[in-house]
């Protein structure tokens, strides 16, 4: 009764808000160019100028502020470029302050409450975004991005896979002239240092832009206890485990990137762009485990001491060729793409003191090596044809060739180690995506019809070269509807009401039957039976950005079929940590977001979200339900000072999150502020301050995940607070970016973009 009543009253201040923005909506305001008329807002949302239908920046003025979040339901932007702190942030610190997208205390990301989504850098999968996707956010400067997007309905064109939708971050600088213009920023925080370099330039019809960037996170490494207990509930003699651990971690980070584009007439344009990237980790630590009977006497304990270290390599080269047949708005495009990587990690476990029979050798070690290849086909077609009707399709070759090799050692220590060869593992993995898809949008008035469907088969599977493991192939087919329809008010208010299904596929490390047994009292492995999880999503949003309070309310139902799980249970006295498509999800939700000019010189964003959950499985592996409410809060005021200086507060609110067998134990919060001022000619130096998280020093986070045979709780301590500063310096005329063609190019995620976020552990 208490759900039914709450859903009733998120329902009803919805539909309140959005008849107070519609009540309350200005007329979109207007420009003048060459005797016709255009809102300000569609020419501060086109990528260029020249898109927005203007050539010279004297043709219009701007009197209106470009909104720091845009939304119409379908997506979400957060103009980085409007945010004071961008200068002195990196991408994850950003990521906290866009509605839609939680970080939580581990730097896991979240977006649409969801762990499964995809990560695009420019419209497309980069390489630079594989490895430690925690570390490399840390590591991008949010000076470099212009926006961020968050596209809960992507549509037949988009790639298929993850439920919670794609996170886009767009780097593309405005264009206009020619010329040369370089770019430094530095800065210095709590927890890292590191600069970039940013030339562009523009020689006859070929536009040039290189990036190097550095970040080193080993400068104030910092430290986090953490406390686990792992409790049998079945009345066997090893009653509860119980680890406390302390540890100390850092990176550095290189990361370097050209790019290149070549129109020889207005018809055909050429990209080519290369990358490489770099990734260095370390983590030292100590630990004390211990295993206590139903008496709660000690059965044994040990001391040991983890060293892991671990390096990632990558290149990428991809290219693209568009061709306008007459005109820009109906075009083709041929794309091809090549990635190649290489991973290695070394985790070294010493036992310095042990009490009793734990069955752990005094030392242990786990050296494994990755190579991963992509080769991306892809060809799109897009044609206008009238002002009513645009029709799209395209076709994707996604080709990805993997393999790694893990070698278990064991011995009394380093010296006398010797490689368990009934252990090692050395397997070929393949992962294969062929994608058809089309789609039609049209317009009847204000009316605004969207169609699309995109067919998407999947071969993935291993082959054991070492272990004694079968091979195994498995084979997907997934077909993917999308519709939406909406009605435009005005200019800049709309209604809007649409349907998306999404899937999230099992990655290969949930499919790798190879069991790990290097955790006294635990075994982890996955299941190669796993299907792709689908989502089925429908919504009803309304937007107005036309005065200077704007926003959007929306409601929505997500029901997740299938939905793969990572599944505890007790075996023979032994933890046993697999995954399974065991759960269904019925989620409810309400999104409100309002960004209001208070003045010239006062913006204030506030952005609030309320879901009540529900997940349930019943079959022969476990019988589980979990269910509740989660609400995120998120707050963001800049205000310009007469001396023009930039002062920015933000902060934000989020409850436990959940899934089938875990909850969160606490409840998440961040804030804090920022000031900026730019000097010289054009704003070319720029100096921010910031502070966060000052207090309390150190906080606590955890989760508890439990089945009929066990209950499994972590809880750990960190330092979050940060102090840093950034200098930026600019110099040049050039403030055209390289031109993109049409494609969208995202891989598959290989194991860090969608799956690898954890689901908050």
């Amino acid at each position: 009764m208490n759900a039914t009543m709450n859903l009733k009253t998120i329902a009803v201040t919805a539909l309140i808000l959005i008849s107070y923005l519609y009540s309350i909506a200005a007329e979109p305001e207007a420009t003048e160019a060459a005797g016709s008329t255009q809102t300000v807002q569609d020419a501060l949302d086109a990528d260029t100028v020249g898109m927005a239908g203007y050539t010279e920046l004297d043709d219009f003025v701007i009197v209106q502020q470009k909104k720091l979040v845009q939304s119409d339901g379908a997506k979400l932007t957060y103009n980085v470029i409007e945010d004071p702190e961008a200068g002195s942030s990196n991408i994850l610190d950003i990521l906290r302050k866009v509605p839609g997208v939680s970080v939580d205390a581990e730097d896991n990301v979240k977006v649409n409450g969801q762990s499964s989504f995809k990560i695009l850098m420019n419209g497309r999968e980069d390489p630079m975004l594989k490895g430690d996707i925690k570390t490399v956010l840390k590591s991008l400067p949010a000076a470099s991005i212009r926006k961020i997007e968050v596209i809960s309905e992507p549509g037949a064109k988009y790639e298929a896979e993850g439920t919670g939708g794609i996170l886009n971050i767009v780097t593309d600088r405005t264009q206009n002239l020619s010329g040369f213009m370089t770019q430094f920023s530095g800065w210095v925080n709590a927890y890292q240092a590191g600069g970039y370099v940013n030339a562009r330039t523009k020689a006859g019809k070929v536009m040039l832009d290189a990036t190097v960037s550095y970040n080193n996170g080993n400068v104030w490494p910092r430290s986090r206890t953490q406390t686990t207990e792992t409790e049998d509930l079945t009345g066997g003699p090893n009653h509860l485990q119980r680890s406390d651990s302390r540890s100390k971690g850092g990176w550095d980070y290189t990361g370097v990137g050209l790019n290149m584009s070549w129109e020889p007439d207005t018809l055909n344009l050429f990209t080519l762009s290369a990358n490489y990237s770099n990734n260095n980790w370390n983590n030292t630590g100590v630990e004390h485990r211990a295993m206590y009977g139903n008496d709660m006497t000690t059965l044994w304990s040990l001391l040991r001491n983890t060293d892991i270290t671990g390096r990632y390599n990558g290149v990428g080269l991809s290219a693209s060729y568009q061709h306008a047949f007459g005109r820009q708005d109906h075009t083709l495009v041929a794309s091809y793409e090549f990635d190649s990587s290489r991973q290695h990690q070394n985790t070294v476990y010493t036992v310095s003191d042990a009490d009793g029979v734990s069955g752990e050798t005094p030392f242990s070690a786990n050296r494994t090596t990755g190579n991963f290849g992509t080769h991306i086909f892809q060809i799109d077609y897009s044609n206008q044809l009238d002002s009513r009707h645009l029709i799209e399709a395209g076709a994707k070759a996604n080709m990805n060739p993997n393999d790694s090799d893990r070698l278990p050692w064991f011995g009394t220590d380093a010296s006398d180690a010797v490689m368990a060869e009934e252990l090692r593992v050395d397997v070929s993995q393949f992962k294969d995506i062929y994608a058809l898809y089309s789609s039609w949008t049209g317009s009847l008035g204000k009316w605004g019809l969207k169609a699309g469907l995109r067919y998407e088969h999947t071969r993935m599977g291993l082959k054991y070269r070492i272990g004694d493991y079968p091979d195994f192939t498995t084979r997907l087919n997934d077909i993917v509807p999308n519709a939406a329809v909406s009605y435009n008010f005005t200019g800049a208010s709309s209604l809007r009401m649409a349907y998306q299904t999404r899937i999230s596929r099992p990655q290969l490390w949930n499919l790798n039957p190879c069991v790990d047994v290097l955790t006294p009292g635990k075994v982890s492995y996955g299941n190669p039976r796993l299907k792709s999880e689908k989502s089925h999503g429908v919504s009803l949003t309304y937007s107005n950005y036309g005065g200077k309070f704007s926003g959007s309310a929306k409601v929505s139902y997500l029901y997740v079929d299938n939905m793969i799980n990572d599944v505890i249970f007790m075996k023979d006295d032994i933890l046993n940590s697999t995954y399974a498509n065991i759960g269904k999800s019925h989620s409810f939700m309400t999104d409100l977001n309002g960004d209001w000019n208070v003045t010239d010189n006062l913006r204030w964003s506030l952005y609030l979200s309320a879901s009540y959950n529900y997940m349930f499985a019943e079959n022969e592996m476990i019988t589980a339900k979990n269910c509740g409410w989660q609400y995120y809060v998120n707050t963001n005021v800049n205000y310009t000072l007469p001396c023009r200086v930039r002062l920015s507060c933000y902060g934000g609110f989020y409850t436990p999150w959940m899934d089938l067998q875990s909850k969160g134990d606490d409840n998440g919060y961040y804030y804090g502020l920022g000031a900026s001022r730019s000097f010289l000619k054009d704003d070319a130096l720029t100096l921010q301050l910031s502070l966060g998280n000052i207090l309390p020093a150190r906080r606590t986070n955890g989760y508890t995940q439990s089945d009929e045979s066990v209950r499994y709780t972590n809880r750990g301590t960190y330092s979050q607070w940060n102090v840093g500063l950034s200098v930026s310096f600019r110099f040049g005329g050039l403030k055209a970016g390289v031109r993109k063609t049409a494609a969208n190019i995202e891989k598959e995620s290989s194991g860090s973009q969608t799956g690898g976020q954890g689901g908050g552990k």
